[in-house]
Order: structure tokens, then C-alpha cells, then sequence
């Protein structure tokens, strides 16, 4: 029987499924490439360093396969550009990426590459920070207080933060959960500053069972004095998946390792348990 105190599945899922550095990198290079061709068309002269920014996953190097999207924050030179409308944007894709059709959105434009999408935000910089344009107001955005934040929590409990993200990302892909990977990260901070464990099973079973009593419909932002209001109608799939942890447990507590291996998957998704972790 599996003492689950030791059991290494999960920290070889999580290894399996986190981005290598290399794909971090490719997936940087396309949204940079995006980013050269609108620098290109608007302001040829600026340092390339300087224009834009990637967030997201990629930018804190959280991304999990099957990475679908990368965020690509382009810093306009003059706020007007962006109230023209984002169609001017979409034209110059279009010319860039000849084959290529940019999707407009409420918050800006889909660019879909070969092997991924590069979601393009058009911003503006900000005191401490930036904000970025959807159709009817700018967004405050303050990239590096969030990876500062996160870092800080990793290094107070050897990147167990970014573990427990990360299953919690492969959780929200395997059943589907309507919320965004930028609430968990604030979830998960909050939740491994207050709580230890030494074993996965025990951290997600006592994330849910946490979460549910958290109400987590108002988050605090990092850098940003305005709260991240989250729809907390996940919080019936949350209860589900901590009484998907108590029978997995039970499972193993009572020597059913195929019976329990089955919930773990249903969790988490097929890939965990595989022959090749």
C-alpha cells in the first residue's frame, strides 16, 4: 500500500506538465514576434526591450501543456491610438501575418499562430504599472508585483506555490471550471501562507475544503488597490473535487490503488499516473 506521505506521482505530474524552459521561450519568441510587427508600423524607433510586455503564465513561467494561449501586452505611444479602435491593429496584423485572421474581442485581438494563440492587449504605462484598453475602459495591470508576490511565496515554502498552481490548473482543464488562472494564483499565495502539509493529496484536499469557506468573490491584487472581482459559481466544482479527494485517499487508505489512481484522474486529468511520469 502507497504511503501518501511519499508518494511521488504528483511531483513527477507536475514536472511532466509544467513548460520546460525552452517551450517558455518559444512561446516568448512568438509574442515577441507579434510585437515587432506592430512596432514596425508604429513606432519604428523605440528599443524593442521597451514596447511591450508578456504576462500571464509565460510571463511568470506558470504555463502548463497544452499551452493554448500566450498574453502579449503591446505599450502603445500615444493613448489616442488605442481609441481609434483596435481594427487599425488588426490591419496591421493582417499585413504582417499575411493568412492570418486576428479575432477581435472585448479586450483586444486573438491572433492565432500555428501552434498557439497570442492574445494581443493594447496598453498604456502607468504610475507603478500599466493598463491595458477593452471596449469600454482601461484595465490597471501590475505584472511585476504579481511575479514578485509569487516568487516571495515560493521562497518561503521551496515553489510549493507554483506546485499547487500548477495542479490546480490541470484540474480546472480536466473538468472544465469557469475560473481564471490569475484568481487561483491569488488563491494559492493566500492559502500556502497560512497552511503547510507534506503531501499533495492532504494540500488539495485541504485547498478545497479551504476555498469553499474563503468566498473568494473579491481578491486583493498585488500592486493594485482595486480587487479582482471573480464569479464564485466554481465553488460547487471545488466541493466536488474535495470529496474526489477524501474517497482517493480512502481509496489508498484501503488498498485499491487502480480505484484510487481513477479519481486522481478524474481530478487532474488522464495524464496523471502515466507509465511515463
Amino acid at each position: 500500500m502507497r504511503d501518501p506521505s511519499e508518494d511521488p506521482r504528483f511531483d513527477r505530474f507536475i514536472d511532466r506538465i509544467l513548460l520546460t524552459p525552452d517551450e517558455l521561450l518559444l512561446a516568448r519568441k512568438a509574442a515577441q514576434n507579434i510585437a515587432a510587427i506592430l512596432r514596425s508600423a508604429l513606432q519604428p524607433d523605440v528599443d524593442e526591450r521597451a514596447d511591450h510586455l508578456v504576462i500571464g503564465s509565460i510571463g511568470k513561467r506558470t504555463a502548463i501543456r497544452p499551452l493554448a494561449m500566450v498574453d502579449l501586452v503591446y505599450l502603445l505611444p500615444d493613448p489616442d491610438i488605442i481609441k481609434e479602435g483596435t481594427e487599425k491593429i488588426e490591419r496591421i496584423l493582417r499585413r504582417g501575418l499575411p493568412g492570418i485572421v486576428p479575432v477581435l474581442t472585448d479586450q483586444g485581438l486573438q491572433v492565432p499562430l500555428e501552434d498557439l494563440c497570442v492574445f494581443v492587449f493594447l496598453g498604456v504605462e502607468r504610475a507603478r504599472g500599466y493598463a491595458f484598453w477593452t471596449r469600454e475602459y482601461y484595465v490597471d495591470s501590475h505584472p511585476a508585483a504579481e511575479i514578485t508576490a509569487l516568487r516571495l511565496s515560493d521562497s518561503l515554502n521551496g515553489g510549493r506555490t507554483t506546485r499547487l498552481l500548477t495542479l490546480l490548473k490541470a484540474w480546472v482543464i480536466a473538468e472544465k471550471v469557469p475560473v481564471s488562472s490569475f484568481a487561483l494564483e491569488i488563491l494559492a499565495r493566500e492559502f500556502m501562507s497560512d497552511h503547510g502539509g507534506t503531501s499533495w493529496p492532504e494540500i488539495l484536499s485541504d485547498f478545497f475544503a479551504w476555498v469553499r469557506q474563503r468566498d473568494p468573490g473579491q481578491l486583493d491584487r498585488p500592486g493594485s488597490s482595486l480587487k479582482l472581482v471573480v464569479d464564485t459559481t466554481w465553488l460547487k466544482q471545488a466541493e466536488a473535487a474535495y470529496w474526489r479527494c477524501v474517497l482517493a485517499k480512502r481509496l489508498a487508505g484501503e488498498g485499491d490503488p487502480l480505484a484510487e489512481l481513477g479519481e486522481w484522474q478524474r481530478l487532474l486529468g488522464p495524464a496523471f499516473g502515466h507509465a511515463d511520469d
